[in-house]
This record gives structure tokens, C-alpha cells and sequence, in this order.
């Protein structure tokens, strides 16, 4: 469900309003009422959601309303459907027709939009800009040319720095944001057709726990349909990425310029090196460590220590790393060889 605070909906939509807005066909109750879209796990009956080959284990215990499929998907148990060449596609298109002005976000304001009668407790440093429908909880300090947008609710006694923005944003309490951190910006999210692309509507938040640093510069995209969370006590060093979607569990720790691509899901107590790289999709197990510069592309299971490009257990990165270097010496005394001889017999 697409929080109503950061967002327009502008259904509902009957079935077939949807399946003619896409040129497409459908099954079913053509005059069933749609009012919103949902991911296939958490969609009711009044919610619309994709299903692809991926996913398609979903659809017989998806609660969804309606379904928009591939052509060639054969599925049992028929329920309202709209066939598609490109479910996700089609998606982000329906997704666009709910919320048409997730197209074109808005970031300018006048002074008509700032918000009055801030309690006394609260510090505001010179340039701040906080939207009328925003909420400061009490004891907080904002610095220089610092932007919460509509909507956004920061906890008491948080600390924010200068240059900082928090858009479509819920944050807990004790939260200490450094210098030019970004949260809530639009995600990295698109699908290719045939001959264009059509960038994913972000329709997500980021939700931020309680007890949580982030470090300078740092940037944090929302949620494409759901969000982005960081959990309670989590430290984020300087100049990390966290994608749209990543989920972070509890007493996770983060170091300098590590990127984490969307839609993966890190546990508890997890702590990634410096200039780390994770691909999306993944889910990191607890209590799980990272080593420096890891190219992480593939599931991680609780406990496990890893290193290296691609990603592998520290032990084996060690030992490929001996060998690796034997290798090279060997090689280097068979070249010295090689070229001695090479020396003697011109001679």
C-alpha cells in the first residue's frame, strides 16, 4: 500500500480501464474496482500487482485483486487478469496511470510552504526549510540550508546537518544525519521495451529507526512499491549508497563508499568493510562480515566471513590468494631460468 501522506492516488480504476490504458487483454471480472497497486506479496483485493517468471510461485497465494502476467504464462486457478508481452513494464506504465505525478516530483517551495509555531526546543540553523506538513520532534537541531519535505517525520532529540535533504521520509528518534546526506531521493529503477524505456515511479519511503548515524554524503534512495529500511543502532559511515528497497537489519555497521544495489535485504549485526560492492536481490544472513573492496554478488548464509572478487569465504580467499602468489613466484624463477639460458647460449 502507497502511503496517501507522500503520494496522489488518482483511482480508482475498473479492469478493464486498466487493460484498455495498455492496449492489452484481460480475463475475469472486467468491472472489478482497483484503487491501488501492491507488491504480489502483500496485495489485497482492491490492489493490482505483476507477476513474471520469477515470481510466478506467488500468484496462488497472492491476495491481489488483479494480476497482470506475460502472454505465455500458463497459470491455474485463473483470477482477473490482463495479459502482457512485458508484465514489469506494463507495471511501471499502471503505476504511472495510479500516481502521475511520482513523473514529476515536486522540490520547489515558497515561503507559503513553511511551517510555523516550531517548539522552542527545536534549533534551526540560518537557509532551513521545513514543509508545512512536516513534523520535528522535540530537541532536534538542523543546520545550514538544510530541506525536510512534505510530509517527513523525524523523531525527538535528532540531529541533522548542514545541506542536508529528507524527502518522503519517516525517522525515528536520537538520529544523528552528517553533512550533505540525502535521504529519500528517487531510486535507480527502470525496464527496457523493445525500442525505449520506462523509469520504475519510486512510490516508496525510507524509514529510519531509532539510535542510527549516517555518515557525510551519504545517500539513500526510497522504495520503488514499498521501502527502504535501515533498523535501530545501524552506523553508516561516509559516501554510502543504500538502492531503492534495501532492507537493514539492527546493529549493522557500514563503511566508507560501499554500495548496495536495491530490493536486497541485509540482517542483524552485519558489518561491511569499506568500498564494498552488493549486487541487488540478495539476502545477507546475520552476523555476517564483509571484508574491504568484496564484490558481493550471490546469497550470504548467517555467520559467514567473506572476502574477495567475486565474493567467497574469507578461508578460501586466503588460501587461492597463497596459491595465487606461488604461482607467480614459480613462474618468476622459470622465466629467470628461461632467460638466463637464453643469456648463455647467444653468448
Amino acid at each position: 500500500m502507497v502511503d496517501k501522506t507522500f503520494y496522489k492516488n488518482a483511482g480508482p480504476f475498473t479492469l478493464s480501464m486498466i487493460s484498455e490504458f495498455l492496449n492489452s487483454e484481460c480475463t475475469g471480472n472486467k468491472e472489478k474496482i482497483i484503487s491501488d497497486i501492491a507488491p504480489v506479496n502483500n496485495a489485497d483485493q482492491n490492489e493490482i500487482c505483476f507477476i513474471s517468471d520469477k515470481y510466478r510461485d506467488n500468484y496462488n497465494n497472492s491476495n491481489a485483486g488483479a494480476f497482470i502476467v506475460k502472454d505465455s504464462m500458463k497459470l491455474k486457478n485463473e483470477k482477473n487478469i490482463i495479459f502482457s508481452e512485458n508484465p514489469h513494464f506494463d507495471m511501471a506504465k499502471v503505476a504511472s496511470l495510479f500516481y502521475p505525478e511520482s513523473d514529476y516530483p515536486r522540490f520547489s517551495f515558497d515561503s507559503k510552504d513553511c511551517i510555523k509555531g516550531l517548539n522552542k526546543s527545536i534549533k534551526l540553523s540560518p537557509n532551513v526549510f521545513i514543509h508545512k506538513s512536516a513534523s520535528i520532534g522535540d530537541n532536534c537541531e538542523i543546520g545550514c540550508n538544510s530541506i525536510i519535505g512534505p510530509g517527513v517525520k523525524i523523531g525527538e532529540k535528532c540531529l541533522i546537518g548542514d545541506n542536508v535533504s529528507i524527502y518522503f521520509s519517516i525517522i525515528g528518534e536520537n538520529v544523528k544525519i552528517y553533512q550533505g546526506v540525502k535521504i529519500g531521493s528517487e531510486g535507480f529503477g527502470f525496464i527496457m521495451n523493445e525500442n525505449s524505456f520506462k523509469k520504475i515511479p519510486q512510490l516508496g519511503r525510507v524509514i529510519i529507526g531509532n539510535n542510527v548515524e549516517i555518515g557525510s554524503n551519504s545517500t539513500i534512495d526510497r522504495g520503488s512499491i514499498g521501502d527502504t529500511e535501515i533498523n535501530d543502532y545501524c552506523m553508516i559511515d561516509n559516501i554510502v549508497h543504500l538502492g531503492h528497497n534495501v532492507k537493514l537489519g539492527q546493529k549493522c555497521v557500514i563503511a566508507a563508499m560501499t554500495g548496495i544495489s536495491g530490493s536486497t535485504t541485509i540482517g542483524n549485526n552485519v558489518m561491511i568493510g569499506g568500498q564494498v560492492g552488493i549486487s541487488g536481490h540478495l539476502k545477507i544472513g546475520n552476523n555476517v562480515k564483509i571484508a574491504a573492496k568484496t564484490g558481493v554478488m550471490k546469497n550470504i548464509d548467517d555467520g559467514e566471513v567473506i572476502a574477495g572478487y567475486p565474493s567467497e569465504k574469507i578461508f578460501d580467499w586466503h588460501r587461492n590468494t597463497i596459491i595465487l602468489k606461488k604461482l607467480r613466484q614459480n613462474d618468476k624463477k622459470k622465466w629467470i631460468k628461461n632467460w638466463g639460458n637464453k643469456k648463455i647460449n647467444t653468448s
